[in-house]
């Protein structure tokens, strides 16, 4: 009935429109229809925006973004990919397990030329960062030689690049730019100002300064990122892989332990090098494969040189970006048929140590030096079904780089202990080359999650 009520009102109005027309002149009638024509547009297009504000929630009933979860490394097994360029293992021209390991360490020790790009690929960082953040300074470090290439060499980069950045000044420079975006200015907590800074030096150094982005380990202990340097600034026209921080602590405290180690044992820095080494061609050292961080070998080989009485106990100190390393008495050390042991040997006796001990019921310390009693756990103590690996900072004894190491973690840990310690079996005859085949996961696992499959392709062997 409403249908018909509407067709005779707009009948009648239209009867009434021809009606008033037919004493208009030709002008007028183009003007009538023109403001109606105007008036039918305006119409539509209110009602069309009309109908698109209704369809957005109000403010008030958008749904919160869900928080994310916490990091946890994950558990799925990698799978294994065809390499077009496959990973060789390292062959040598010596004959004896302790002759290779000197040939190996001549190749890999840090060289000066080493030093040299990590120096210039800091001060070119350095003038590109100072356009946003003035005043800021970068220190580059070379865990080892750069100019040679390595299994997982972008996986896990041989150089640091870490800016320094007063956190006042960061905070202030941050707050601008997300100003400029439309966020407002709130105080920021350290964790989450040191990832904004992260990503906006990566947006700078990608953008004006010819970096490539690779990789982001934003939910780690310590926020950073991998990136392949300038291909100008380096010898083979590839770029340098290299992992990138803002105000993180790790690399420089590493390379204080590791300069304090070596002035009281040379070998000490060959035992490093190689354990970090082994642990990277091996793939026991990837953080977000829930293993021990490069940072946690270097504490382990420190360690068990202090179980031998070869290195004394170590406190860190640190202040602002210098980094010191106090030792103890000298008379804690012993003299003996130690004292001639290669760095293979010492090596062996490296993997023999950890093969035997359970490091869920050590204490990594280097303030004490020594081993220590095991671990109390309470009955109701959930750590007793899951019990953690404590390696203790000597920079920050209530930071434990042990916390990240999941169970499947430990298990490839222990499973790479046992098979090098039998490869070691052998004595001087042990290959190397052998120990240092770079890891690849079995064929069985070939149905498993591809994430980590792509680190096994186009990298180079080491010679």
């Amino acid at each position: 009935m409403s249908m018909l009520e509407g067709l005779e009102g707009q009948g009648l109005l239209l009867l009434g429109s021809l009606a008033v027309t037919c004493f208009l002149e030709l002008q007028q009638l183009l003007l009538l229809a023109l403001c109606c024509l105007l008036y039918i547009l305006s119409r539509n297009g209110w009602m069309r925006l009309k109908l698109r504000y209704a369809a957005v929630p109000a403010f008030s009933q958008i749904p919160p973004r869900p928080s994310r979860p916490p990091f946890r490394p994950t558990s799925q097994l990698p799978v294994r990919q065809e390499s077009k360029v496959p990973v060789q293992p390292p062959t040598f021209q010596s004959e004896g397990f302790s002759a290779q390991v000197s040939e190996l360490l001549e190749v890999i020790t840090p060289s000066e030329a080493s030093e040299h790009v990590a120096k210039e690929l800091a001060a070119y960082t350095q003038t590109i960062i100072q356009e946003m953040l003035s005043g800021a300074s970068v220190e580059g470090f070379a865990n080892a030689d750069v100019l040679r290439g390595t299994a997982f060499g972008v996986a896990v980069p041989e150089i640091d690049l870490v800016v320094s950045a007063d956190p006042d000044c960061l905070e202030q420079q941050l707050q601008g730019r997300l100003s400029k975006g439309g966020i407002p200015k709130t105080r920021m907590d350290a964790r989450k100002m040191q990832k904004s800074a992260i990503r906006a030096c990566t947006d700078l150094l990608v953008a004006a300064g010819g970096f490539k982005f690779r990789r982001s380990a934003f939910r780690c202990e310590e926020p950073k990122v991998t990136l392949m340097g300038p291909s100008t600034m380096s010898v083979s026209g590839q770029g340098i892989p290299v992992e990138f921080s803002v105000n993180c602590a790790t690399p420089g405290c590493h390379a204080a332990l590791v300069a304090a180690s070596g002035e009281i044992d040379v070998r000490s820095r060959g035992l490093i090098l190689l354990v970090r080494r082994w642990s990277k061609d091996r793939g026991v050292c990837h953080v977000a494969r829930g293993h021990l961080p490069p940072y946690g070998w270097t504490l382990l080989a420190i360690f068990f040189l202090q179980v031998k009485k070869l290195l004394p106990p170590m406190t860190g100190m640190k202040s602002g970006s210098d980094y010191t390393v106090q030792t103890g008495h000298m008379s804690d050390c012993q003299t003996g048929p130690s004292e001639s042991a290669t760095v293979g040997c010492l090596f062996s006796s490296f993997i023999g140590f950890y093969r035997q001990i359970d490091l869920r019921q050590e204490v990594v310390s280097l303030r004490r030096g020594e081993r220590s009693c095991p671990k109390p756990q309470a009955v109701d103590d959930p750590e007793v079904l899951h019990p953690s690996v404590q390696i203790e900072d000597p920079f920050d004894p209530g930071r434990n780089f042990g916390a990240g190491l999941s169970p499947e973690g430990l298990q490839r840990l222990h499973e790479e202990l046992v098979r090098a310690d039998a490869i070691l079996a052998a004595g001087e005859e042990a290959l190397l080359s052998e120990i240092l085949e770079p890891w690849a996961p079995p064929e069985k696992h070939a149905t498993c999650s591809a994430d980590a499959g792509v680190e096994l392709a186009g990298r180079q062997s080491l010679f």
